[in-house]
Parts: C-alpha cells; structure tokens; sequence
C-alpha cells in the first residue's frame, strides 16, 4: 500500500470528525481482520451527517462547509478504491468503515 496517501484519507476522516464535533468529544478508530480483508472503523460522537446529504457525501465538489471545496471525501475515496478497497459511511453514531484487502 501506499502509506502516505493512507495516512491522508484517515486524516481527513478524522479532521472532518473533529470539525463535526465542534471541539468536543470522542474520536474511536478500530482496526479488525475479516477473511481477506483489514477493517479499519473511525467513529464519532459528532451530531451525525443528515440523511438527505449522505447519499452524496463521496461526490466531487460536495460540501456542507462555508469554507469547504468539496474534494476531501472524495479524495479519500479515491485513495481508498486506488487500494482495491471500498469506504462507506453510516449514522448513529457516524462511522466510516474503510475495507481493505489483506
């Protein structure tokens, strides 16, 4: 794998966490093994993405940020897929789960 562009998608999962939060509260980031595959979870205790955004959260250009360009999520899905793996986000509490392949 390629490190670097890893250690930049798990950083931009956990700024937008820490944004999310304001300032306060719990970041847990889990790694576990499934068959053929490293499991990495980075979970927040933020007020959670609306629903009605997450469909489009990993699209270009998206953003809910006054400041934001849009390209960090889908930056870090595309290191993710550069890596034969897949992403998904999910609510209560917010978690992206990233897959890799072993």
């Amino acid at each position: 794998c390629d490190a670097e562009k890893l250690e930049v998608a798990v950083a931009n999962i956990i700024t937008n966490a820490i944004q999310a939060m304001d300032g306060e509260g719990t970041i847990n980031i889990r790694v576990s093994d499934q068959d053929k595959f490293h499991i990495l979870e980075i979970e927040d205790s933020g007020p959670g993405i609306p629903e009605n955004v997450l469909p489009n959260i990993f699209e270009p250009l998206f953003t809910t940020k006054p400041k934001g360009t849009g390209l960090g999520l889908a930056t870090v899905k595309n290191i993710i897929e550069q890596h034969n793996g897949t992403i998904y986000v999910k609510n209560n509490p917010t978690t992206f789960v990233i897959s890799l392949p072993k």
